[in-house]
């Protein structure tokens, strides 16, 4: 029998609509999972790691050399119960290591093998991801509990193998149904954001950020953190949304319809950690006094067994009523917070990817688009005019290409608010 608790929420910022239809309310679904009895470290469940290294070119300038230390301070958390794999790639992809036990003897071959790692190439990505998941996937197929996690480092574009986000997304989905979870740590502020967030939003992991090379260490530990912590694997909000009802998922684009239900992959849970996702709900008109109920239930596998759970189902109710009613009643604050950092975070990373792609104009007017309504919506939120005045910023700085220290601007947004967006201890 599992020792872990998963639990699902829901809640709407607002509960009644207007009758007259085309009302927008936001509703804010959560998961969270805790142990219900105390596991001693010697229990944690062994890894199956594979750091897949870009070593390109671009990863000169002390990059590579930082990501190596990283490497060596990961390995040396992870005990002879573990498999390290490593992989780097450039326009070539090369296997160092094929999911060797990390003992104290193989620890001496870690080292010389990480040391030697330099500079070459171009930047096949797909070609290094791919070689990753194929030495992890073997150990997983000998041990279930063995998951294939996948850690990418890269400062660049992909430029060799397959470069298309949408082909790339589309794999990592494939892996994580297969069971290979994807991460990434995009290094330096020229990284490809929408390529590597695919991948780890649709991969089961997540994106990291080291925009200094000082960062890769702490931020690479940082996710052995998390994956030491992970209680959940594969989790999965299904929504279950009344006729009629329009809904889109905010700042996740992995987002799928199965079984007549609106399916949003929201990654592994750590213990004692919420994860939100946001749905966007556009009413149709309705009599006054009907009401709209929204079931919702998700799943996960538990790391420690390899279970399915599923929480209790959950559900919500909006009701239809007149104008008045309607605007006179109060909003959660609490609910609007997360609807807005959420709202904020989508606003900077699509605003990003059309000022890489050089429409300048379009990602102006997106924003200044975005903002008539954000505006109104954060009114009277505690950090309401704050997200507001980093919006305008981005609005003013992204009619044009980025400087340098633009881009630093947009990465710090994206970072900050994707891990706003993701968690939070509640």
């Amino acid at each position: 029998m599992t020792d872990v608790n998963f639990t699902a929420a829901s809640a709407f910022d607002r509960k009644l609509f207007w009758e007259g239809g085309d009302s927008v309310r936001y509703l804010v679904a959560s998961l969270r999972a805790n142990l219900t009895v105390d596991r001693r470290p010697a229990e944690r469940t062994p890894l199956n790691i594979a750091l897949v290294i870009d070593a390109s070119g671009s990863m000169g300038g002390g990059k590579l050399d930082a990501a190596k230390a990283a490497a060596l301070g990961l390995a040396e958390r992870l005990t002879e119960r573990d498999r390290l794999t490593l992989v780097s790639f450039a326009s070539d992809v090369q296997v160092h290591l094929d999911a060797v036990p990390v003992s104290k003897e193989n620890l001496i071959r870690i080292r010389t093998e990480v040391s030697l790692l330099q500079t070459r190439g171009m930047t096949n990505l797909s070609g290094g991801w791919f070689a990753g998941v194929e030495c992890a996937a073997r150990v997983a197929e000998d041990d279930a509990r063995m998951t294939p996690r996948i850690i990418i480092l890269s400062d660049g574009h992909a430029n060799e193998g397959i470069s298309d986000q949408n082909e790339l997304r589309e794999h990592a989905g494939e892996l994580r149904l297969r069971g290979v979870l994807t991460s990434a740590l995009g290094i330096g502020d020229g990284y490809d954001e929408q390529i590597l967030r695919g991948i780890a939003d649709n991969g089961g992991g997540r994106l990291h950020d080291a925009e200094l090379t000082s960062e890769i260490t702490s931020v690479l530990l940082g996710e052995l953190d998390d994956i030491f912590g992970t209680l959940i694997e594969g989790a999965e909000i299904m929504l279950t949304v009344p006729p009629g009802v329009r809904v889109d998922v905010l700042g996740k684009g992995n987002a799928e319809v199965r079984g007549g239900r609106v399916v949003v992959p929201t990654g592994p849970i750590q213990n004692d950690v919420t994860r939100f996702a946001v749905f966007k709900a556009t009413c149709p008109k309705a009599r006054r006094g009907e009401e709209f109920k929204f079931g919702m239930v998700a799943t996960g596998r538990a790391v420690a067994d390899r279970n399915t759970l599923e929480t209790s189902s959950v559900s919500v109710n909006l009701v239809a009523v007149d104008s008045m009613a309607n605007e006179d009643q109060p909003r959660d604050a609490e609910i609007a917070e997360i609807v807005a950092r959420t709202w904020s975070a989508q606003v900077v990373a699509t605003a990003a990817k059309m000022n890489r792609d050089g429409a300048y104009e379009d990602a102006q007017k997106y924003i200044e688009g975005e903002l008539r309504h954000f505006r109104r919506y954060v009114e009277g939120l505690a950090r309401g005019q704050d997200m507001v005045g980093e919006l305008e910023l981005l609005a003013r700085r992204v009619g044009g290409e980025f400087s340098s220290r633009g881009s630093v601007v947009i990465s710090t947004l994206i970072h900050a608010k994707g891990i706003l967006q993701v968690t939070g201890n509640t």
